[in-house]
């Protein structure tokens, strides 16, 4: 008697089947794979061109105010021109959104020893009303030489209207000390005050053409005694130009002496142009490259293209 034996091969699922049954798996599989080759990327060092497209210039005026209840008054108002390198703010993703890493600059008379301390305030004052008042009176005669040359001047040359120009700006300023002096004597010192900076800025870069683009930053307000410490601005736009390259402060330690390139912005009438300048730099000790060619505010860049901070008073300052 023949008997029919089936024989039941056992199934195999497709490897599409497979990985569709352990989605949950494969899901996390291939997310963490894509933040791994993310971060990898993201860790990537700048290239030549990216260290010269990061370096912006920084203008501006850095006041020293003094800030009441009611009233802001400015005792001294500095001109900046320094160096600055747009940044993101987390190394992991591109967050620069207009920043720029750049140096406090200002007089360090007003923000150092004595100044720092609340009770010294009356003094400053003090000896901001006297400077104030000599230099005033200055001011004041020389408005009166130039109107009395003005009024007896009888020939108008080119001479006499490059005086005339400079005697309407020198009208102006002397107008400006005469507020803030005015505003000085009248503050009352039992007063409760305390000083800051307020900064107002604007960064130059230049476009893929290598022509000079402008772009204003907010306000910044800071403490006093912040002078060459790191600061960073934003544009009003929270915009990166395209054509510039946001640098990242990874978290990769650096070795302890190694070849660096600073990064100088070099100015034309119309142009921009970078310097890249080799050099050492031992950790915890200094570098060596002048400071004509690495500038406050200057960025420096491993050998192999790693940001490593600002220059800042002949150091680099990684914040």
């Amino acid at each position: 008697m023949n008997k029919n034996i089936i024989s039941h091969k056992p199934h195999r699922s497709s490897p599409l089947h497979t990985l569709w049954r352990h989605w949950p798996l494969t899901g996390g599989a291939l997310v963490l794979v894509a933040a791994l080759v993310w971060l990898g990327v993201r860790l990537l060092p700048a290239s030549e061109s990216n260290m010269r497209a990061s370096v912006c210039f920084v203008d501006g005026r850095s006041n020293l105010c003094l800030v009441t209840d009611h009233d802001t008054l400015i005792i001294v108002s500095d001109t900046v021109h320094t160096q600055g390198v747009w940044v993101n703010k987390r190394w992991w993703w591109p967050s620069c959104n207009g920043r720029v890493l750049t140096i406090q600059q200002g007089r360090s008379y007003t923000d150092q020893g004595a100044w720092l301390v609340a009770d010294s305030l009356p003094q400053l004052i003090a000896n901001q009303i006297d400077s104030l008042g000599a230099l005033l009176q200055r001011k004041t005669t020389e408005r009166h030489e130039l109107q009395y040359y003005l009024r007896c001047h009888g020939v108008q040359d080119e001479g006499y209207q490059r005086i005339a120009r400079y005697a309407i700006e020198q009208a102006r300023e002397t107008d400006s000390l005469a507020a803030i002096y005015k505003a000085l004597k009248a503050h009352q010192p039992k007063k409760k005050a305390r000083l800051i900076r307020v900064g107002h800025y604007q960064v130059a870069w230049a476009d893929g053409d290598g022509r000079v683009q402008r772009a204003a930053c907010e306000p910044i307000v800071t403490p006093i005694g912040q002078l060459g410490r790191s600061m960073t601005l934003r544009t009003l736009d929270h915009a990166k130009p395209w054509a510039a390259y946001a640098v990242s402060n990874t978290p990769l330690a650096s070795a302890p002496t190694k070849k660096i390139f600073a990064v100088k912005l070099c100015a034309t009438d119309t142009t921009l142009t970078t310097l890249l300048v080799p050099g050492r730099y031992t950790k915890g000790v200094s570098y060596d490259i002048p400071p004509l060619l690495a500038p406050n505010g200057c960025p420096v860049f491993s050998s192999h293209g790693r940001f490593m901070g600002v220059i800042s008073n002949n150091k680099v300052n990684r914040n």
